[in-house]
């Protein structure tokens, strides 16, 4: 206000008007571009590294076939779940904005408040993940409560699924940050879904190349890779925040306002000591991350002695002594693959000795019984020097088996001249069975490779006998019994060769009975199945099948029983065999019977319930300290 000439005049300041901040549209500065993309790369990693260990973690307690039911779908829902609390909080973070701006703490604009939300989910999983031992150790002693149905999934919600919510969230909150360049609304959600979608293709291409690692080392390797994903955001947030509070202080001085107060970021280091300490703590108090007996902490409970642990292809492989029975055991997981007892050697599972029949055969050049027959025409004081070679075979022999276990099979064949290849997919398994179980160190070959791989690159008519038995952890592989495998079986066969192959389920299920001898028919004219000695044809057993070209007449004679030992399990079993035949003849000559194949393969969906009846059989057998013990 100014007086000139007696009159009044009014002069406008020259001090311009603060004006209302807008959010901006436009897309986000490098820093936060860099933390999204490593937001959504980590998740991507996290979640197809946890659909692997997820099950693979349970198995030992679970089984091999119960931790994977419906895990897949209820990890999608958890994703999904989070993206939904992702999607709420990125509309929090939107109408918050403004507000956050002009508070008189350090500046938050839409991308800081973006980096922090990505940078706090991937702590949060950070340090459950480092949890995990410790709380998977504790669930584990309620598994018998649980059951085999609830007890996987009422796990998984402790153990992973939390890490699929926080994984689903920051992907959410990623791609919504992206997506707000966009000016429509309808351009944002479709820029939004389209983002999570390529997300989600690549987690599942993503768990297709996962390779296999120890389970607990991997879970601590996801932690902390967790851990350090939320580092690296945090440091690009961070100086995401110098440039908005340096921008912000220019625009207070030119408005002639004091300078904000910036907070301390120290304390956002400390989710990344608390995941230190937790991850060293278990790794170095829970057994399951680390192998050993020694490594076990305890190799005894109340019962058991510890002789052999390792974490290997299928899972954790042990040895152990029972001292009540004074047995020895081979585990993998959570399924018993073979054991002995101690004082005899013998076999603990007489379905093992059916295999022994392959040589027992009418018309085969080195049936035992032919050559017992031969030696009766022989002169006095012969037979008996020819009766203890009897069983011994020419040399001129070759048998295959597939899935090692104790390596009865393999024993007694190689013990009877005959050359054995075997085929074991697990390492640890074969050096159990070596150090343990009196496997002979010097067998024609022993291929540490799939067996489906094997018999499709085996070369033609190389064998005469081949015992195949995979069952493990309450299943079989499903690609081993398909109609091409079993024609690349007959393919490897001599002409007059025999397969064994054992097959575990129910032998009252005629679905599944019908169709594995359907499918083994169809490539062999001549198959008989003789099940394990039982009374409750309801329940879980054992089923051996016999397939040739040529006719199976079986000549398991008293003499011959003789020979083997009328005292022994392996000549009681044989001696019993032939009484428990199941007839399979309508099902093999069947041709509207559709056949087991590659493409059309229910056999994983068929073995859930045996799966089931085989992990209550587990813990009938031998309690639970025993399972919890690996």
């Amino acid at each position: 206000m100014k007086r000139k000439g007696g009159k009044t005049t009014t002069v406008k300041a020259n001090a311009k008007a603060p004006e209302p901040r807008v959010v901006k549209t436009a897309g986000p500065p490098v820093p936060v571009l860099l933390s999204i993309v490593v937001g959504l790369t980590s998740t991507n990693i996290l979640a197809s590294s946890l659909l692997r260990l997820g099950p693979q973690y349970l198995e030992p307690v679970y089984g091999n076939v119960l931790p994977r039911l419906g895990f897949t779908h209820s990890a999608v829902i958890s994703m999904v779940l989070g993206s939904i609390i992702g999607s709420s909080y990125w509309r929090r973070i939107c109408r918050n904005t403004d507000t956050a701006a002009t508070s008189p703490g350090a500046p938050l604009t839409l991308d800081t408040r973006t980096g922090r939300a990505i940078a706090a989910a991937f702590d949060i999983a950070a340090i459950l993940t480092a949890l995990a031992p410790l709380r998977a150790t504790y669930l584990f002693r309620w598994s018998d409560t649980l059951g085999p149905m609830w007890g996987p999934l009422l796990t998984q919600c402790a153990l992973t699924f939390p890490v699929f919510i926080l994984g689903g969230f920051a992907a959410t909150i990623g791609a919504a940050r992206i997506s707000h360049s966009q000016h429509s609304a309808g351009r944002r959600v479709a820029a939004t879904i389209a983002c999570l979608g390529a997300v989600a293709v690549l987690i599942w291409i993503g768990q297709q190349f996962v390779t296999p690692q120890r389970s607990c080392h991997g879970v601590l390797l996801n932690a902390g890779y967790a851990a350090l994903s939320s580092l690296m955001i945090k440091l690009l947030t961070g100086y995401q925040e110098d440039l908005d509070a340096a921008a912000a202080l220019e625009t207070l001085k030119e408005n002639e306002k004091s300078a904000p107060v910036v907070r301390s970021r120290r304390l956002r280091f400390l989710p990344t000591v608390a995941w230190i300490a937790l991850a060293a703590t278990a790794f170095f108090s829970d057994p399951a991350c680390t192998t050993g007996v020694a490594a076990r902490g305890s190799s005894s409970i109340e019962g058991f002695t510890t002789l052999y642990r390792n974490e290997s292809t299928t899972g954790w492989v042990t040895v152990a002594d029972e001292g009540d029975r004074s047995l020895r055991l081979l585990r993998s997981g959570h399924s018993l693959i073979g054991g002995h007892w101690k004082a005899t050697s013998e076999s603990i599972f007489g379905i093992f000795y059916y295999a022994d029949a392959v040589r027992m055969i009418r018309g085969r050049k080195n049936n035992p019984a032919a050559k017992r027959l031969a030696a009766d025409a022989q002169p006095a004081g012969w037979t008996q020097t020819l009766s203890r070679r009897a069983l011994m075979g020419d040399g001129s022999e070759r048998a295959l088996q597939i899935g090692l276990g104790v390596g009865v099979s393999a024993r007694l064949l190689h013990s009877q001249n005959v050359r054995v290849d075997v085929v074991e997919i697990d390492p640890a398994v074969h050096e159990a069975a070596v150090k343990f179980f009196k496997l002979p160190k010097k067998l024609n070959a022993v291929h540490i490779m799939d067996g489906r791989r094997f018999i499709d690159e085996a070369p033609a008519s190389t064998y005469d006998y081949i015992i195949h038995d995979v069952f493990t952890g309450g299943s079989v592989p499903p690609s081993l019994f398909s109609q091409s495998a079993v024609s690349q079986l007959r393919r490897i066969l001599s002409r007059d060769g025999v397969l064994a192959m054992n097959y575990v389920g129910v032998p009252s299920d005629r679905r599944t009975l019908s169709h594995v001898a359907r499918t083994i028919g169809t490539a062999f004219p001549h198959v008989r199945c003789f099940v394990e000695a039982t009374e409750d044809m309801d329940r879980m057993a054992n089923m051996m099948f016999f397939a040739s070209a040529e006719p199976l007449a079986f000549d398991i004679t008293p003499d011959l029983l003789r020979l083997i030992g009328r005292d022994t399990i392996r000549a009681r079993v044989l001696g019993e065999m032939l009484r428990y035949e199941l007839d399979i003849s309508s099902f093999v000559a069947d041709a509207e019977l559709r056949p087991i194949t590659d493409d059309w393969n229910p056999l994983s969906e068929w073995q859930v319930g045996t799966a089931i009846e085989h992990w209550h059989a587990m813990r009938r057998l031998l309690p639970t300290r025993f399972w919890l013990n690996y």
